[in-house]
């Protein structure tokens, strides 16, 4: 008898034992199923906190220079350019509100327009009082390294009426050391630009030779240059302060130098000295130069 109450005790611990257990996972799961009211507003306050996040942007890391290829997004009319360098400047951003201006072959224009914060896009105008005026949409990257976008003119009468860019942010220093690239020397200089009907002209090794921002230059060290090579000897001056060109000729060149970056369409104040007496001098033997012409033809 004893015994038998020992047993049906241990069943009544056991069954006990098991119904608490039970009750805990089942209160474990309803858990699980139903998050606490706590639980609920954290991810309700991680949500509002991570779209807080994506709206509040740092403006200065988007402002700065974006440069690059400005390329035709349509059929390019006889005498348009299928590319030219452009520099889209980023001055001000306040909200949803941008200001900046673009600078391209020879124009300086600003703009302004709509910022959206958590898309990282702008919808910018430029005034519409230059023929050359019209509308970009661009977006950033989440760093602001680079944008990438359209441009679409006003006048649907010019030659080039869409582009397309992907422009990389970049710094501008001066630095009188730049060289021109080895590739110069016997460049297509007239060739490809040139609207009248005659033989080509093209560079030398001489445009190597000298750095006309870096070193004084005398009559002998120029005296015998063709024309083209003392044209762009003289225009390297102006590329290394970022002067944006209107000459087509001068925007094949410097266009495709790595260094060069369209800054401005005025850049007298920031001459040196020394340049400006070199640019003299270029001057005086580059309207009595002779042109070096392809003589075999093509």
């Amino acid at each position: 008898m004893k015994n038998l109450l020992v047993i049906l005790g241990i069943c009544s611990l056991f069954a006990c034992d098991t119904k608490n257990t039970s009750n805990q996972e089942s209160n474990e799961q309803t858990t699980k199923q139903h998050p606490t009211q706590q639980e609920q507003m954290s991810s309700v306050e991680l949500e509002n906190q991570m779209i807080a996040e994506l709206a509040t942007i740092n403006p200065n890391e988007y402002i700065g220079y974006y440069v690059g290829d400005f390329v035709a997004g349509t059929t390019v009319k006889e005498g348009g350019t299928y590319e030219n360098k452009i520099n889209i400047s980023i001055d001000n951003i306040e909200g949803e509100k941008i200001k900046g201006h673009s600078i391209v072959a020879g124009n300086n224009r600003p703009f302004e327009g709509t910022f959206n914060t958590t898309q990282l896009k702008a919808k910018v105008k430029e005034p519409g009082d230059d023929k050359y005026d019209g509308v970009f949409n661009f977006e950033f990257d989440d760093k602001g390294t680079f944008i990438v976008g359209t441009w679409e003119a006003n006048d649907k009468k010019l030659k080039v009426t869409k582009r397309k860019y992907k422009l990389n942010k970049v710094k501008y220093v001066y630095d009188k050391t730049q060289e021109l690239p080895e590739n110069l020397g016997w460049a297509d200089l007239y060739g490809k630009y040139d609207d009248i009907d005659e033989d080509a002209e093209f560079l030398t090794q001489d445009v190597l030779k000298h750095n006309a921002s870096n070193k004084e230059l005398q009559a002998k060290d120029i005296e015998n240059m063709y024309k083209g090579d003392l044209e762009v000897l003289r225009n390297s001056i102006y590329a290394r302060h970022g002067y944006s060109f209107k000459n087509r000729k001068m925007r094949y060149v410097f266009d495709h130098i790595k260094w060069y970056i369209p800054l401005s369409t005025d850049i007298r104040n920031q001459l040196t000295a020394l340049e400006k007496k070199n640019i003299d001098l270029i001057k005086r033997y580059e309207g009595h130069a002779e042109r070096y012409y392809d003589v075999f033809g093509r």
